[in-house]
C-alpha cells in the first residue's frame, strides 16, 4: 500500500519528502486538439507535450486541499441539460472565490484578473482543463476539472496528502503567481481580435516595447502590432513551415536558420526576429527554419498585417546575418520603390537578384531591372566563372 501511495504522489509530482525528484503526470487527454502552428490559435489548448514539474507539484498541492475542503467545491455534476455528468469539476468563479481566500491570505493586492492568469497557467499545460474543452480559464460559470478526475480518479486525500500539501502549499502558491501573468498575456495573445479590451491591448504593448527586435519601431506602430499578433507555441523542435508566410519574434526558445547549400548558417534566440525579408519582397522563404529547442514561444504576424503596418515604416536598411556576419544588405529606395544591394557576398547577392527575377509577383518590373544582366556580366570581377556556375546550378 506504501509503494501505491509513493506511486500515485510520483506522477501527481509530488514526492514525499523530497521534491527535486518529482515526476510530471501523464499526457492530457486533449493533446490531439492541439495546433502547433495555429492560424486561429485556441487559447483553451495546451502548450506543452506534458505539464513541467513545478505546475504538477502546484496542481497536486490545489487539488489535494480542494478535495479535502469542507464546502465541496469540487463535486459531480450534470450539464447539457442533466444528459452527461462532469466528475469533480467547480465553476471558474468558484474556483477563483476558493483561491482568493487562500492567496488573500498572506499577498494583498490580489484581485480576480490575477487569479484567473493563476487558474490559466495551470490550463495551458493541462493540469486542469474545461469540461469539454473549448474554453480558456474564465470568470464565469463554466465547468473545469483535473486531470486525475477526467481520467476516472476515485481516491480521496489521505490526512498524510493533506498535510503534505498544506506544508507545500506556500511554494506552489509563489509558482502560481509568478507564472500567472505571463499566462494571461498568452491567453490575450490567443484570444480572437476583436475580443481584446484597451486594457489587453496596453497589456500586449508593454510586452512589444520590451522585444528587442521591436525597439527600433516607433510606439504607434507597436500599437497598431498591439491588436494583430498572436502567440504561437511550439511544444516540440522541428520546422516551421509557413513558407515566407508571417513575420516572428522569438519569446523563447530559439531557432535556427538553415540553407540547402550551406547548412546551418545562424541560430537565433530570444528577442530576435525571422520572416521579414521574405515579406518585404514578397517571395517564399529561402531558409529553413527550425525550431531547436521544446517548448519555444513565438510572436506572429501574418503577412497582410506585416504589409499594412511594419512594411511601410521599417528602417531604410535591411541586413541579412548569417553566422554573425551581415551577407546581405538592402536599402530602400524612395525614387525606385524598392530595396538595393548595397553590400554583400557574391553568393548572396546573385542568390537574392536570382530570387527576384524570378519570383512570378516580380515578373513585369523585374524584366526592365538589369541588375541581374549587370552582375552576370561582370561577374568575373566578383566569383571566378567555375563558382559562378556552380552556384546557377543550385
Amino acid at each position: 500500500m506504501k509503494d501505491l501511495i509513493a506511486t500515485n504522489k510520483l506522477r501527481n509530482g509530488m514526492a514525499t519528502g523530497n521534491l527535486t525528484k518529482c515526476q510530471s503526470p501523464p499526457p492530457v487527454m486533449n493533446q490531439t486538439r492541439r495546433t502547433v502552428t495555429p492560424d486561429n490559435p485556441d487559447p483553451a489548448e495546451v502548450i506543452t507535450e506534458n505539464p513541467s514539474m513545478p505546475m504538477a507539484r502546484a496542481g497536486w498541492v490545489v487539488r489535494t486541499l480542494l478535495l479535502s475542503d469542507q464546502n465541496t467545491v469540487l463535486r459531480d455534476r450534470k450539464t447539457g441539460g442533466g444528459r452527461s455528468v462532469v466528475r469533480r469539476c467547480a465553476s471558474g468563479s468558484e474556483l477563483i472565490d476558493w483561491l482568493m481566500n487562500l492567496v488573500s491570505t498572506d499577498h494583498d493586492s490580489f484581485s480576480r484578473h490575477d487569479v484567473i492568469g493563476m487558474w490559466q497557467a495551470l490550463l495551458e499545460e493541462g493540469v486542469i482543463s474545461h469540461a469539454t474543452g473549448e474554453h480558456p480559464f474564465k470568470d464565469k460559470c463554466l465547468f473545469y476539472n483535473f486531470w486525475q478526475d477526467r481520467e476516472g480518479a476515485l481516491n480521496t486525500p489521505t490526512i498524510q496528502d493533506v498535510a503534505e500539501a498544506e506544508e507545500h502549499l506556500e511554494e506552489a502558491l509563489q509558482e502560481l503567481i509568478h507564472r500567472g501573468p505571463d499566462a494571461h498575456l498568452r491567453l490575450i495573445l490567443r484570444s480572437p481580435s476583436s475580443e481584446r479590451t484597451p486594457e489587453d491591448l496596453e497589456l500586449i504593448f508593454e510586452e512589444l516595447s520590451v522585444q528587442k527586435a521591436l525597439v527600433h519601431l516607433p510606439n504607434s506602430v507597436k500599437r497598431e502590432l498591439a491588436s494583430v499578433v498572436v502567440f504561437e507555441a511550439h511544444p516540440r523542435a522541428g520546422h516551421i513551415r509557413d513558407e515566407g508566410k508571417a513575420w516572428y519574434v522569438i519569446m523563447q526558445g530559439a531557432v535556427s536558420v538553415e540553407t540547402y547549400s550551406k547548412g546551418v548558417v545562424e541560430s537565433l534566440y530570444e528577442g530576435e526576429d525571422f520572416g521579414g525579408l521574405a515579406l518585404i519582397h514578397n517571395v517564399p522563404r529561402s531558409a529553413t527554419i527550425t525550431v531547436k529547442e521544446d517548448n519555444t514561444h513565438l510572436l506572429r504576424v501574418d503577412k497582410d498585417s506585416y504589409n499594412k503596418i511594419v512594411r511601410d515604416i521599417e528602417a531604410n536598411t535591411v541586413r541579412l546575418k548569417e553566422l554573425g556576419s551581415d551577407v546581405l544588405v538592402l536599402e530602400k529606395s524612395p525614387r525606385l520603390h524598392k530595396y538595393m544591394i548595397i553590400a554583400g557576398t557574391p553568393q548572396k547577392i546573385l542568390e537574392h537578384l536570382l530570387e527576384h527575377r524570378l519570383s512570378s509577383t516580380n515578373v513585369a518590373s523585374s524584366r526592365n531591372d538589369p541588375c541581374l544582366d549587370d552582375f552576370l556580366l561582370t561577374h568575373i570581377v566578383f566569383m571566378p566563372t567555375r563558382t559562378l556556375v556552380s552556384e546557377l546550378n543550385k
